[in-house]
Parts: C-alpha cells; structure tokens; sequence
C-alpha cells in the first residue's frame, strides 16, 4: 500500500479539568465529517496486524478522565456505528475517532484504558462496527475483535482466485470504477515486473496480487492498493528465486522458461491439485514434458479462467470447449501454455513448481478422490482411469 496518512480523525480533544465535566456528544454533520466516503485499503497479511499504534502517550499518571459504564451490545446490534483506525495511528487518534462517533465519553478515558490493558497496541488498521456509548475498556475488547471489522473494509485474496475477481470486489466494496483499476494495471502504474505481460505483449496483473486479508480504509487509493498487493508479490517471488529457477524449467522443445511461464505453471497447479507437495510438484514435470515435447496440455483449467471471465462469473466447461481453436486459452486447441496464468497461485504452490518432481510424469487427473498421475507410457491406463466416463 501506500505510505502511511496521518490518519487524525478526531478533534483534538483535550482531557477536562473537572472530572466530573461531560464532554458534548458529536453531531451527526461532525460523524460524517470525520469518516467522509471510505475511498480504499491498507493491507493485514495472512492474519498478521499492520500494528495501529506508532505510539501510545506515556501514562505515568491517571488522569480520571470521564467514562462510560456500559460494557457493550450484542452483536447484530442496529446501533453499533462505524469507527475508523488509520495506519500509525496513535493512541490519542484512536481515542478521538471512537469520541467522535459517540463510542466513548472522552478521548482520554481510552489513552487511560490502553495504559491499563497492553493488549490495546495490537489494534490494527480498519474499519470496525463498535457498540456506542461504552466504555473505554470495552471498546478495546471491540476494536481487537476481528468480527467487528466491517464486511465492506475487508477483501480477501484467496489462492486459486482470479485477479478480475478481485478487481471487481474492490470496484464493489469501493464504488470504485472497474475501467480506472484496469487502466492502472494497463499501463503498469502499480509496480509490475517488466516480464508481467501476456503473449500479446500486453500489462497483466493475472497471478501478481499477493494472497491476504485486506483491510480497507479511506487513507487508501486504489492505486495505493494494487501497488501494495504487487509490491508483496514481488517480494515474496524474489524470495524465491522465482526468475532464475524458471530459467531451469523446460517450456518448449529448445526453450526454457521465462518468469510470467513459470508462474503460468504454477497457476495451472493452483487450479489443478490442492495439495502443493507432491501433487504440485508432480504437475510441474507433467506440463514441463508435454512442453517439451510440443504437446497439447489439454487442461480444464485454462478454458474455464477464460469462459469464466468473459461471464463474469465461474462456470463449469466440456471437452469440446477444451479443445476449441477459437479460444485463446483452450490448451487442447493451442499448443503451449496459455497467454496468462489462470489463477492466483499460493508461495507453496510456486515453490512447489520450481522444484518438479523427478518422476517422467506426463498426464494426470482427478480420480476417486485423488489426483492420479501416469507416464507417457502409460497413455491406455490413463485413458481407461481418466476418460472413460
């Protein structure tokens, strides 16, 4: 994502003087001022907090600062109000969001309550639905709860999801412009690798979004997004090695693979096999040996990605469309890979592909529960096992 915003929500509120002293509750025109349109995300990784706090104020000393006595709601509760936490944000920021949406009765109530309960600095970065009117106690025990984190701040991107899918679920929890997150990807203004392009020669970001939980906030651009996502991508396929493993890998009869082929391959596993090991690595020397050979791949997978992105949503393929000349990703009407991969591949899965498996596999399906691999030699076996109903 991009860098961190400010993210002071709040009014600047001052602890009173007078313990007693109530503090005026907000008007609606302030509550909508202080959340404004939620515009985008920040990203939380396989369940990892991106921490809330860059500091909490030293809390030598209580300052006995009005508080509410409630202790919270249930949880389909119609009141609960919406209280956004930016990234970095402080203890003081926090405060002042959940006093501004009429959660606590004052901002240092709950500076007060995070000095007493460590637990605090682990609030993370969303945007939560929070009982009013509670105490400044519980509205930590709120803001730690994941289930409380609204459903239109969260996207997940899950392994063997599509990136169009994605791009739609941001467009829809945003009400952001589909064309505007596809231009971004077009012209390669998120941070693809220059070998991130289709056969045509074309920008894509098919495989490249890092698979996450991603939290939402109005700090956020679209673009601040999409880079966020890449940039995890990135990193995670230099960890690996990815571009100088692929260049070890067989993906035509006098060719090796390029990088965008290789995580090709691991998107077709991804699709294929649920297990990474063996199954991924059985799948990897498969594809590599039909490759080599000049082969038909003759996968389900790569039609289904393309019919399921021209309907806008996932359907099931036959045989024939398999094998049709007019589709681009029809692997059993084209030689060769597909021109883009056709999922979201998992790190295990990728690591799986770059270290294929040592047995000359070359076909495979899914059968009695299993994925059942089989030799070029044992083409009768496979069709008898595979094809015969």
């Amino acid at each position: 994502m991009g860098g961190p915003e400010s993210g002071n929500t709040g009014t600047g509120y001052a602890a009173p003087e007078e313990d007693d002293h109530e503090d005026p509750p907000p008007t609606r025109r302030d509550r909508l001022r202080a959340w404004g349109p939620l515009l985008v995300p920040v990203v939380v990784f396989g369940g990892i907090a991106a921490f809330a706090f860059a500091a909490i104020v030293s809390l030598t000393k209580t300052s006995h600062a009005p508080d509410f006595g409630k202790s919270g709601c249930a949880a389909d509760d119609k009141h609960k109000v919406l209280v956004e936490v930016h990234t970095g944000a402080t203890g003081k920021e926090i405060g002042d969001a959940l006093f501004d949406a009429g959660v606590v009765r004052s901002s240092q109530a709950f500076v007060d309550a995070v000095g007493h309960n460590q637990a605090g600095r682990d609030i993370s970065t969303g945007t939560y639905l929070v009982c009013p009117k509670i105490s400044a106690a519980s509205a930590i025990t709120e803001l730690l709860n994941p289930a409380n984190l609204s459903p239109d701040s969260l996207v997940e991107v899950r392994p063997g999801d599509y990136s169009w899918e994605t791009l739609r679920a941001l467009a829809d929890k945003r009400d952001w412009d589909k064309d505007d997150l596809q231009q971004l990807i077009d012209t390669n203004q998120i941070g693809l690798p220059p070998w991130s392009k289709g056969a045509d020669g074309k920008w894509t970001a098919e495989g490249m979004l890092e698979p996450g939980r991603y939290t939402l906030t109005s700090s956020d651009t679209p673009l601040s997004v999409l880079t966020g996502m890449v940039k995890a991508r990135v990193d995670e396929l230099n960890s690996l090695g990815l571009t100088a493993k692929a260049a070890t890998l067989k993906c035509a009869p006098a060719r090796q693979c390029t990088p965008e082929e290789a995580l090709t391959i691991a998107s077709l596993a991804e699709a294929e096999v649920t297990r990474a090991d063996p199954d991924g690595r059985d799948v990897s020397e498969a594809v590599q040996n039909r490759l080599s050979r000049g082969d038909f791949l003759g996968v389900d997978a790569t039609t289904r990605y393309w019919l399921s992105e021209q309907a806008g949503k996932r359907v099931t393929v036959t045989a024939r469309e398999v094998s049709d000349p007019t589709d681009p990703y029809a692997t059993g009407g084209h030689k060769g890979l597909p021109p883009t991969p056709v999922s979201i591949p998992s790190k295990q899965m990728i690591a799986a592909v770059l270290t294929p498996a040592t047995e000359p596999w070359y076909y495979w399906c899914a059968a009695d529960g299993a994925t059942k691999f089989f030799k070029e030699s044992e083409k009768t076996q496979f069709e008898q096992t595979c094809l015969s109903h």
